[in-house]
């Protein structure tokens, strides 16, 4: 699962280089843009799950990395969640919140997938 993927959109910021030190900040860097990965379709599951919220600064990376992935080699299973009129992680600021309840019931029907 992804939920509201961090991949920077072109230049790293502070909190980039500090998850990433060393890293050359690049677009096409794997570990900050995961869609120049070259061994995407290597994946080691079966299934992935990319949610966004509608107004998240970050949703084009999230769209982005689900494109790459369906279009990849990989032949696994992905589901796509939008959720509309949210921001980044709302999840995690109002966990009570009738959105956070339905995207975390979906969250744990794709767990229970066999």
């Amino acid at each position: 699962m992804v939920l509201h993927p961090y991949f920077i959109q072109k230049e790293p910021d502070e909190l980039t280089r500090y998850l990433y030190p060393g890293c050359s900040g690049s677009d096409d860097n794997p570990k900050l843009n995961p869609a120049w990965g070259p061994d995407l379709g290597k994946l080691c599951t079966s299934r992935v799950l990319v949610a966004v919220a509608e107004k998240d600064f970050l949703k084009a990376r999230g769209v982005e990395y689900y494109e790459t992935l369906k279009k990849s080699i990989w032949e696994g299973t992905i589901e796509f969640v939008e959720n509309e009129d949210e921001d980044h992680i709302f999840y995690l600021l109002n966990p009570s919140s009738e959105m956070a309840k339905a995207l975390f019931q979906h969250l744990i029907s794709f767990i229970n997938q066999n």
